[in-house]
């Protein structure tokens, strides 16, 4: 009977290892170029346009653009607001991201929170608009390399 379990856990980790994701299993390791950052003039440029391309190259690690070596990106602030209402403060953000020489990828968000909270809130929004954009510019790379 110990040798019946034993061959059948022995069977079930095969399978969940063959059955496992390949682009997880075989990432490539692709190098991402940020050719440019664009972050409007105003209050808190500089940080911000720090901020972001930290954040851009930390979600094009995790991101999967396939089977490209190397793949050259831009990405430009298009719009950016961080106002307070009442007692709500909301933190709007639109980046352009686009494979230099192909298409472009937009992300939009708007997020709300307490005034109190403002530099967390708008590192959040910054965060996940990076992340949109840079999963939609990875699904570009993926579906040109096909072609």
């Amino acid at each position: 009977m110990r040798l019946a379990s034993r061959w059948l856990l022995s069977a079930v980790m095969a399978l969940t290892t063959l059955t496992a994701s390949p682009a997880s299993t075989f990432a490539h390791d692709t190098k991402v170029d940020w050719k440019s950052v664009d972050v409007p003039a105003g209050e808190g440029q500089a940080e911000r346009a720090r901020a972001l391309r930290g954040l851009l190259s930390s979600a094009a690690k995790k991101a999967d653009f396939g089977k490209a070596r190397s793949v050259v990106l831009s990405a430009r602030v298009v719009q950016f607001t961080s106002t307070t209402r009442g007692g709500v403060h909301r933190v709007s953000c639109t980046v352009v991201g686009r494979v230099v020489g192909g298409p472009t990828a937009r992300s939009r968000i708007s997020f709300g929170g307490r005034p109190s909270e403002r530099q967390a809130l708008e590192k959040q929004v910054l965060t996940m608009v990076a992340n949109g954009v840079v999963g939609r510019l990875a699904a570009i790379v993926r579906t040109r390399a096909r072609n």
